[in-house]
This record gives C-alpha cells, structure tokens and sequence, in this order.
C-alpha cells in the first residue's frame, strides 16, 4: 500500500527539490528531437547532439526532414544508435511538416496511438510527446517514475506498460492538470538524480517523507 498519495508525493517533492525546469528546449520541434535522442543514453549526451543541430540549423523540421541521414547520424553521433535515431528524426520531422496543426485537435487516445505507429517511437516517447508538445495530462512512467512509485508503495513495475496500466487511474483521480504533470516530471527526474548519489530510493525516500531531502548530503 502506498506511504503517501499521488497529490502529497508532489507537493513533498516540490517543498524540497530545486527543479532545473523539464522538458529543455527553445521551441517545440527541438523538444520533440529531444525525446527521439534520449533514448537509451543521458542528457548531456544529448545535448552535445542537440548543440551540433543547433550550429546547422537543424532544429526546424523543414531543415531536418531535408538533411541527409550520413550527415544527420554524424551530428547525432553523441545520442548512440546515431543511425536509427536519424532515421527516427527523419520521420518525425516528416510527420510533424504533415500533421502537427491537425494533431493539436486530435483526441489524446487517438493520437497517442498514431504517434505510436512512427518508427522510433514506444510508449514513453509518445507520452513525452503528448505531454510537451500537444499539453495533454500525461504521467512518465520512465526509469526515473518507476523507482520512485515503488519506494513510495505504488508497486514495483518492470516495465512502462505495466506501470501505467496500474498507475493511471490515481493519476486521473488526483486530477493533475499538464502543468502539474509536466512540473511532476522534471522534479522527479531532479529527484532521482540525487537519490542516486543518496544511494537509491531506498534510503533517500525516507529523508523525503521527514522533509529531510533537500538538506541531504550528496
């Protein structure tokens, strides 16, 4: 059984976590590259990738869908998988040419599942998506999420799927607008960040709940 509630587990995270702001980006299409180049590596990774687009000019979907993929998987290269990532890019600078003023007014359900048909994008990815770019009250269950709901009690889950299958429904009764959700995210990716060097969510949860977290030494 869960220690705490959704709700209250938000409101201890923002008393004593100093959020860096999430999702970074200086306009929506490079947020969206963005959730294509974190998968599977670390941030400053994808910055580094993020800052060899920028000096081309390559966060703008014109640009990028027009850029050649050797060209494009170099700039990348820093994000790993450098081929299959600017492949991805590629698609989703065409989708997003095609469809991002029609899918602003899309259904949620509906375009979380037509985001979900591009090559590239699973689950965590197209609720980043939905989340960020299209404002919709979307929870991410990432690595991050996960690690937090079970050290809270809200069960342990091995995957996306199994987590937002069973977490969801709180989620819509604690009624969470997008900001809420989105600020949500980035505390406990800041969070976790220094859970880790606490030793985990184990030892670090603990110090949250005695809203000792802030003043921890890390």
């Amino acid at each position: 059984m869960a220690e705490v509630t959704l709700r209250k587990l938000f409101d201890l995270l923002g008393e004593q976590v100093e959020s860096s702001g999430w999702w970074p980006g200086e306009s929506r299409f490079e947020i969206a590259v963005g959730a294509i180049l974190t998968q599977n590596t670390a941030w400053t990774n994808v910055d580094a990738a993020l800052a060899n687009l920028r000096v081309r000019g390559l966060l703008d979907p014109h640009a990028l869908a027009g850029a050649p993929l050797d060209e494009l998987g170099e700039l990348i290269r820093p994000a790993g998988f450098y081929r299959a990532k600017s492949r991805y890019l590629h698609g989703l600078a065409e989708w997003f040419l095609t469809n991002d003023a029609r899918a602003s007014r899309e259904p949620t359900d509906r375009l979380r599942l037509e985001l979900l048909d591009l090559v590239g994008v699973g689950e965590e990815t197209a609720d980043d998506l939905l989340l960020y770019i299209y404002r919709r009250p979307m929870f991410i269950y990432d690595a991050y999420g996960r690690r937090l709901l079970d050290a809270a009690g809200f069960g342990t889950y091995r995957t996306y799927r199994q987590a937002k299958r069973a977490v969801d429904p709180l989620v819509g009764a604690a009624g969470f607008t997008q900001p809420e959700l989105a600020a949500f995210h980035g505390l406990i990716v800041d969070a976790g960040k220094v859970a880790g060097r606490l030793g985990g969510w184990e030892s670090a949860f603990p110090l949250l709940r005695r809203h000792q977290f802030g003043d921890a030494e890390v």
